[in-house]
């Protein structure tokens, strides 16, 4: 493998994707139009955005012993490089569940995501990697990839800055942070510190997005305007196509907007592995710009 490649460290999942009309009252019960399971996971599922995209990738996680297992690295084979998988305990399970509207809910079992230990990363072939980004994690992985790596990029995710109760050491060094927005509320509540990070990225659905540097609102940008079927997946499609291209040194706006197009794109379909590849992302562009 040439050294041009992407590292993604982060959590590997199956997806249950579960659609129904309406989420049920308290106590209530309703009929599901539609269940499908897939591959998940936001370091799964940006991994295969950025092969989608063309990008060489890494994968760094974990996942069980169990067919759960081989269901979440199915469709990344031959796609994605998997020979730094870990496999130990119980794979993720994430249950997506999707009304009519688009709105969604999230209930999420780690598992083998909780079982990573830091001993059995490579940190010699993530460090050689162009772009490293880091999806999830435990707080102790993530301050050992911190402490011995520059990173590139991090989505945290909710439940992680949620149970923190201080941030990672050397979190200031990372070049750019993922939030949506509730993510965002959420750190600068807890986090004074939060002004310290180079730049944080604020996806805010069909609000668009806010970009902060050192603290500072440096611009927002609109989201396109498209009918949502499933959001599930969407900030992953929007991290790989941001990552995407900056590897082709786009400045920081132009990678913004690719990033929105690719969200867009992706929320107009049903599950987390429907992205759109460059051809794509770049005809929607010039058909919004017409």
């Amino acid at each position: 493998m040439n050294e041009n490649y992407v590292a993604v460290v982060g959590d590997i999942n199956v997806d249950y994707l579960i659609s129904i009309k309406k989420f049920p009252d308290y106590d209530g019960d309703v009929e599901v139009e539609e269940l499908k399971m897939s591959g998940g996971g936001f370091g799964a599922n940006t991994a295969y955005a950025l092969s989608k995209l063309g990008e060489v990738v890494l994968l760094f996680g974990c996942v069980g012993k169990d067919q759960n297992g081989e269901t979440a690295l199915s469709n990344l084979k031959g796609k994605v490089d998997l020979s730094e998988i870990i496999k130990e305990g119980k794979t993720g399970v994430c249950f997506s569940v999707i009304d009519e509207s688009g709105v969604r809910r999230l209930m999420t079992y780690r598992g083998s995501n909780l079982l990573c230990d830091n001993s059995k990363f490579n940190l010699e072939k993530i460090g050689k990697a162009a772009w490293i980004h880091i999806a999830g994690l435990r707080l102790d992985n993530v301050n050992f990839l911190f402490k011995n790596l520059k990173i590139n990029s991090w989505d945290p995710g909710m439940p992680f800055l949620d149970s923190l109760k201080d941030l990672p050491e050397f979190a200031e060094r990372v070049g750019y942070i993922f939030l949506n927005e509730r993510e965002f509320e959420l750190l600068r509540l807890k986090f004074d510190a939060w002004k310290s990070f180079e730049n944080i990225i604020v996806k805010m659905g069909e609000k668009g997005l806010s970009y902060f540097k050192k603290g500072k609102s440096v611009f927002k940008m609109p989201a396109f305007k498209v009918k949502a079927l499933d959001s599930t997946g969407a900030g992953d499609a929007f991290n790989a196509a941001f990552i995407h291209a900056m590897m082709k040194k786009s400045d920081v706006l132009y990678a913004l907007k690719f990033a929105s197009a690719s969200g867009a794109i992706s929320v107009m379909k049903f599950g987390a592995r429907s992205v759109p590849d460059e051809f794509e992302i770049e005809k929607f562009l010039k058909e919004v710009k017409e």
